[in-house]
């Protein structure tokens, strides 16, 4: 099997508490690379990349870590790419 790439986009629920998200997020989830895009009206969300392998159910237990962040409104797999 082979490595796939999985991006992930997080929607904070507060901007207020953003940072504390993205320092979470990496010390929890340990992201290959992450991104802030803007939203809208001063909302920002962050874009994490992350490679894993193939077939491993990655994508669904990246997803299922992330919702345990706190300030984490939602979470949604925007891509699965083999690499």
């Amino acid at each position: 099997m082979g490595q796939v790439a999985v991006v992930m986009k997080i929607m904070p629920e507060d901007m207020a508490q953003f940072d504390k998200l993205k320092k979470d997020a990496v010390e929890t989830l340990k992201p290959y690379k992450m991104e802030e895009q803007p939203v809208a009206f001063g909302i920002v969300a962050l874009s994490l990349t992350f490679i894993v392998e193939d077939g491993v159910g990655g994508s669904d237990l990246l997803e299922a870590n992330a919702n345990k962040l706190s300030n984490v409104a939602s979470v949604e797999i925007v891509s699965v790419d083999r690499l």
